[in-house]
């Protein structure tokens, strides 16, 4: 039969059989008569080759409980590896396994049981020994944490005649100690079993809600590439995930005229209105996803919102697609017609299955030092093309890479279940190798960090990230959306005690790059030969990273296309110590994984956030006149400026209006303290406060007023020597003002 394009050989078999399913499908095992060398009497006819003709594959999901010493007191969950289990899905040749111990209770005649996970282990190169009729698997356990003895396993799996296989007798034998014994009937042919709930809004309630596309409907596709029809349920089998998707679909009333765009709040506020798994014991193996109309950030196609430990039950259960973006302009109701139909459905579908595969811990491919990923996890416009692939859609196969799907199948269950450990942790969801190292050889860019350089005991910190064009003679483009988001910009944080931070972001989005030509540096004039950004890092996913005075390292890493990788110096910056007792105690409260989510949205209105919030204007309010009080009025400014919808009685309502008045109230000591401050480093914060009150001026019809504050920012700028071309730019913008 014809051999699988990346499928490995069945234990250096000779060939993989095909199949299409584990229910009617032989499969003769290597080692059985038709693979070994058969004595000559024998070599011309197996006379009884039907004996033990397999039934399906080995590899899947086998169950059972321990039969010694402690018969039925622990569970096993086994998860072998090691041969074909379904068309289109590598073989990872491994073999893992999750422990439980179970409880039983009886009371008043009745009898309870359940069981508690305790620990997974992996064995990562399992020695496979095929015969006619069973397979055995040895290898050495390593277990995912703690301490344990050295420990060797045995499996053994047997098949009758036109039987599957199973089950599985396991034996784990700890060095110098004792042994333990399991029986495992086979459960499933993938390795774990997950249920996506979809809702849709009902203003994107049309065909398609999920997609379904031929792997052969767009001509940019690998030549030889499979054909088969995909869905996110047949992306996520072939990865070795039954993905269940309930029939059961709320439609979601987003029909209010003032509504037109979704906020990270208000998607979260969705979720745990109508998740119905959302309330109840976490992690387990379920999701959410939401088909809505547009995102606040309009190049946002998707978003994986849920990765914030503030709300209750954890994150990694949530995430949504944007419907109304322009990637699915073209959408077909049925199978596409056209080209354009066929890349909006694939678009559609590679989506879906992106940024469901952040709930299984994964982090995007660059991120792990694999920009030539070919996988789920990638951007097509960041693949970094190698091995004479001219693109990303040439080359992909629609699968995730090896590594990925190690973690996904074999990975420490507390790291891949959603509501688990936190994102971006666990195996095989590693930063880039010597993240802090200096740059050596002459990059095209120069990447600048910079900040005000002392910071007031809570003041929250934001840097300029600034990237420059340093070749003579090309012009440069680059992605400007350097909040690390995106994925552009990674940013690593040395504490005074010495640990090294990962800045992780709150979200994670999935948007169309925003580029702009940089300049060459000595053929520009006033500054096109640079880009400037202000990032908030003060709080992030773990919380705050500058809660404890003392010097701070910072260093950012520009990730641009491809496998550039580029380093900033190190910046240095310098938290001062509390004023007072009084002021180390409000620090206890302020310095919240609430409070950090409510200043990173830029304030909220969802109840969830309300006592973080109270807690943030009284801080306002006490630090009024310094820049701590300042910077959290500015923030907090943020979502007075736009009204705020939650779900009641199945339909989008607005809750509370926006209120531009008093987003300007909260701005304007701002205004009087970047006025008097003279540091380049001020001038980003100055200017953006500038903008917003001019845009919520204008709003309100105070079209005048607006322009006078901006014609005094330009004034000032000026003096400060700021460079011609933002000048320009801030000219064009309050021009604009009408």
């Amino acid at each position: 039969m014809k051999e699988k394009k990346n499928l490995k050989d069945q234990a250096g078999a000779s060939r993989v059989t095909e199949f299409s399913s584990e229910s009617n499908s032989m499969i003769n095992p290597p080692g059985s008569s038709n693979d070994i060398d058969l004595p000559e009497s024998e070599s011309r006819w197996d006379w009884d080759w039907w004996r033990c003709r397999r039934k399906g594959p080995v590899s899947g999901r086998y169950e059972g409980k321990m039969t010694e010493p402690k018969a039925g007191r622990f569970e096993l969950d086994l998860r072998v590896d090691i041969d074909p289990r379904y068309a289109n899905s590598p073989v990872m040749d491994k073999v893992s396994g999750d422990f439980y111990q179970v409880y039983e209770f009886n009371f008043w005649g009745r009898r309870y049981r359940w069981r508690v996970y305790t620990e997974s282990w992996i064995v990562d190169t399992p020695e496979v020994k095929w015969s006619r009729c069973n397979v055995v698997i040895t290898g050495k356990v390593r277990y995912w944490k703690g301490t344990h003895p050295a420990t060797a396993l045995k499996i053994e799996i047997p098949w009758g005649t036109f039987t599957p296989a199973g089950p599985a007798r396991v034996t784990f034998y700890e060095i110098g100690g004792g042994s333990s014994f399991y029986t495992c009937d086979r459960k499933s042919h993938c390795f774990r079993d997950v249920t996506l709930e979809v809702d849709v809004c009902q203003s994107v309630n049309s065909t398609p809600i999920l997609p379904a596309y031929n792997t052969h409907s767009h001509n940019t596709r690998p030549s030889d590439l499979s054909e088969r029809v995909l869905t996110i349920q047949e992306g996520y089998r072939e990865a070795g995930i039954c993905l269940d998707i309930r029939a059961d679909r709320t439609i979601i009333d987003d029909s209010d005229s003032q509504f037109d765009t979704w906020s990270v709040d208000e998607l979260h506020d969705a979720m745990e209105t109508y998740f119905s798994q959302f309330p109840g014991t976490w992690p387990k193996w379920q999701l959410w996803g939401l088909l809505a109309g547009s995102f606040v950030q309009s190049g946002t196609g998707g978003i994986m919102f849920d990765y914030w430990g503030a709300y209750e039950p954890p994150e990694r259960q949530g995430f949504a697609l944007f419907r109304n973006h322009s990637w699915f302009n073209n959408l077909p109701s049925g199978d596409p017609t056209t080209q354009d139909e066929a890349e909006a459905l694939r678009k559609f579908l590679y989506v879906w299955v992106h940024e469901a595969g952040h709930a299984f811990n994964f982090m995007h491919s660059w991120d792990k030092g694999r920009p030539d990923s070919l996988s789920w996890m990638n951007y097509d416009w960041r693949y970094d093309a190698r091995n004479g692939a001219s693109s990303y859609w040439s080359s992909f196969e629609f699968r995730f890479d090896d590594e990925e799907l190690i973690h996904m199948r074999h990975g420490d269950r507390s790291s891949v279940i959603m509501g688990g450990d936190p994102w971006s942790s666990g195996g095989h969801a590693e930063s880039p190798s010597g993240s802090m190292s200096l740059l050596e050889g002459e990059a095209p860019i120069e990447v600048l960090v910079r900040s005000q350089g002392y910071f007031e005991f809570m003041e929250p910190v934001a840097i300029e990230i600034r990237l420059r064009n340093l070749m003579d003679d090309f012009p440069l483009p680059i992605d400007t959306r350097l909040n690390p988001e995106f994925g552009t910009l990674a940013v690593y944080i040395q504490r005074p005690d010495g640990r090294i931070l990962k800045y992780e972001p709150v979200l994670c989005q999935l948007a169309t790059p925003e580029t702009r030509t940089l300049q060459p540096a000595n053929k520009s004039s006033g500054g096109e030969d640079r880009y400037s950004e202000e990032i908030y890092i003060a709080s992030g996913r773990s919380g705050f990273y500058f809660d404890t005075p003392g010097e701070y390292l910072v260093r950012a890493f520009y990730q641009g296309s491809g496998d550039i990788l580029i380093p900033s110096a190190t910046h240095r910056l310098y938290i001062g110590t509390p004023q007072s007792k009084d002021e180390e105690r409000l620090a206890q409260d302020f310095f919240s994984k609430e409070a950090g989510l409510g200043l990173y949205m830029g304030g909220s209105h969802s109840e969830f956030l309300s006592k973080a919030m109270d807690l943030l204007y009284s801080t306002v309010e006490r630090y009024k006149e310094s820049p701590v009080g300042m910077k959290i009025a500015v923030a907090l400014a943020k979502h007075w400026g736009r009204s705020f919808f939650r779900i009641e009685k199945g339909k989008l309502k607005q809750a509370k209006k926006a209120d531009p008045k008093k987003a300007l109230e909260l701005t304007s000591p701002a205004v009087s303290i970047y006025r008097k401050q003279k540091q380049k480093a001020w001038n980003l914060q100055y200017h953006h406060v500038v903008r917003t009150r001019a845009e919520l001026m204008q709003k309100i019809g105070k079209v005048k007023e607006a322009k006078d504050e901006v014609s005094m920012l330009i004034k000032d700028l000026s003096k400060r020597e700021v460079k011609k071309f933002v000048l320009d730019t801030i000219k064009d913008f309050e021009s604009r003002l009408k």
